[in-house]
């Protein structure tokens, strides 16, 4: 499948500059996503027919997400680049939980294989691109997206973990989901799901500790499979967001594009503050013994 060769996935914890970087790079011209299209009416292949409504010779109309900038009225209806959960829930079937699994360990017949890449030849296709880029948050998959990618690029955006977790803490899913028990499944052993249950009222520890099993298991997995990988970091970019960028399109090795024109429309500045100004120096001690290797 031509359309599927070097797929360019972008992989973080999340909070950590994934949106805005992936976004930029799936504005050039070859490059075909998962949208909110998807991830609405996964069962669908033809839904992916509605990008040229929005992507095509006579005009372009692209849409962000809310925590970019502001946002028109109709953004939601726009064409956008989606991690689609419900999507990729469907497509690798009712045994594996894509959405909330480290799938480490997980394994894929080779039918289910060709119903997953060829989900997303036709999305290429239909979309009328050569080359598929997607997003994903939490963790890096990168087992599991190997066998059906080999010859996957990964783009692993990190971010200082202070601010991170701050960021985690504040938005309103995580209130719900990780705040106070381990959100992700199948990378914590008896002794870390036990530390997990006492800790559950400190949201901040908790929180860094799932994160920190995210980078873990994330160079654990790129050691041992290899893939072609690059590490960017959220502070450089805010610093020097076209060195970053140009980084990123040799690295996946395509063709230059304008992507300067987007820049002008995004505020990029950088959002850190001093670890101090985020917790108190208690938490932080403790916040601390949790990431000190990573």
């Amino acid at each position: 499948m031509k359309h599927l060769q070097n797929p360019i996935i972008f992989i973080g914890t999340g909070r950590s500059g994934t949106t805005i970087v992936s976004e930029i790079i799936s504005r050039h011209p070859h490059l075909a996503y998962p949208s909110n299209y998807n991830d609405k009416f996964p069962n669908s292949k033809n839904i992916n027919l509605l990008r040229l409504l929005f992507d095509n010779p006579l005009w372009k109309i692209y849409g962000q997400k809310k925590q970019l900038n502001k946002t028109p009225f109709l953004n939601k209806y726009f064409f956008n680049p989606h991690e689609a959960y419900e999507m990729w829930d469907h497509i690798t079937g009712k045994d594996i939980d894509f959405s909330k699994s480290f799938l480490l360990e997980d394994s894929l017949t080779e039918d289910r294989i060709h119903i997953i890449r060829d989900y997303f030849n036709a999305m290429v296709k239909l979309q009328n691109k050569k080359r598929l880029i997607f997003k994903i948050t939490g963790p890096s998959r990168i087992t599991f997206l190997s066998k059906i990618f080999p010859d996957a690029v990964f783009i692993n955006l990190k971010r200082n973990r202070i601010p991170t977790i701050s960021s985690f803490l504040k938005v309103k899913f995580w209130q719900t989901r990780g705040i106070n028990k381990l959100w992700w499944t199948g990378a914590y052993d008896d002794n870390e799901q036990k530390w997990a249950k006492e800790n559950a009222s400190n949201g901040p520890l908790l929180t860094a500790f799932q994160l920190n099993k995210i980078d873990e298991t994330t160079n654990s997995e790129r050691h041992k499979i290899q893939p072609k990988y690059l590490e960017v970091h959220y502070e450089d970019f805010v610093a020097n967001p076209e060195k970053i960028l140009e980084t990123i399109i040799e690295f996946t090795n395509l063709s230059p594009f304008n992507y300067k024109k987007y820049l002008k429309k995004v505020k990029i500045f950088n959002r850190n503050k001093k670890d101090s100004e985020y917790f108190s120096d208690e938490d932080l001690t403790m916040i601390y013994q949790i990431i000190e290797n990573n």
